[in-house]
């Protein structure tokens, strides 16, 4: 466990997202609009802030495994791309509701082939896909989706069998599409039992198959097959260690360790294989 209310490094003001890299680095974006970069020991490494914060703060970020680190940059209605150091290497989108236009995009996910998709909010509640240039393919899924207009859209991830998984927050379900944006299925319902959920506001494709869930109103992560069966569970409300508060983001690294960014906690914890 790492972190800290403050402004600091090492510290945190509501952070809201996580993603791990390749070697097992650790990068979190908080509200004060500032990426730092992590050892896999929580060691503090590097920070950099975004271009601009004013109108608001990113809800994302996502580690590829080519070095580069995408930051949908939330409230500029477009997605920044840096290095592994912070070095800006392109932007793009701008705000709109049509083709190549975002409204309050959530996160990013790519594809074996270098295609990007982005999941977004605010009216459009879409994942739109982007070629490896950045220039803009596709809407690939939106509006009403098995029976329910996406709400709110807030994580997405890709399996191993190019399978796109989205995190449909406001309606408390988890979808599933091809990477044409083909509906495959659909579970969860809103509620606190166990397999129920309550505002998924992350999501991760482990390796082997299982789903990872972060549950924002739940105060928990949920491990579930590919089919909506629930594995286990873990976390409940609470400020000591192993307790979690509104946890924004979960993710899985290589070494199988699980870190989750525990947002009204100010701080990060992770969880042993």
């Amino acid at each position: 466990m790492f972190g800290g209310l403050g402004l600091g490094q090492g510290e945190f003001s509501y952070p809201r997202a996580l993603t791990v890299d390749r070697q097992n680095r650790i990068y979190v974006v908080d509200k004060s609009a500032r990426i730092q970069r992590f050892g896999s020991d929580g060691a503090f490494q590097l920070g950099w802030s975004m271009p601009e914060r004013l109108a608001g703060k990113p809800v994302g970020i996502y580690a590829h495994s080519d070095d580069r680190v995408y930051v949908p940059d939330t409230h500029y209605h477009r997605v920044m791309v840096f290095d592994a150091d912070g070095n800006e290497l392109a932007r793009f989108g701008r705000e709109g509701n049509g083709d190549g236009e975002f409204q309050l995009p959530t996160d990013v996910a790519v594809d074996d082939d270098g295609f990007i998709y982005v999941s977004e909010y605010n009216g459009n509640d879409r994942v739109t896909k982007w070629s490896p240039e950045f220039e803009f393919v596709s809407a690939v899924c939106a509006g009403e989706v098995d029976g329910k207009i996406m709400r709110r859209p807030a994580a997405l991830d890709i399996d191993r069998e190019g399978t796109l998984w989205v995190a449909d927050a406001c309606n408390h379900r988890i979808l599933r599409f091809d990477l044409n944006g083909q509906f495959l299925s659909s579970w969860g319902e809103m509620g606190g039992e166990p397999g129920q959920l309550r505002y998924p506001y992350d999501i991760d494709c482990l390796d082997d198959g299982t789903i990872l869930v972060c549950e924002f109103g739940n105060h928990r992560l949920q491990w579930f097959d590919n089919e909506g069966k629930l594995l286990r569970s873990w976390g409940k409300q609470g400020r000591r260690k192993g307790e979690l508060w509104a946890p924004w983001g979960a993710a899985v690294g290589n070494d199988g360790r699980v870190c989750i960014v525990d947002s009204l906690n100010a701080r990060v914890q992770i969880l042993e294989k």
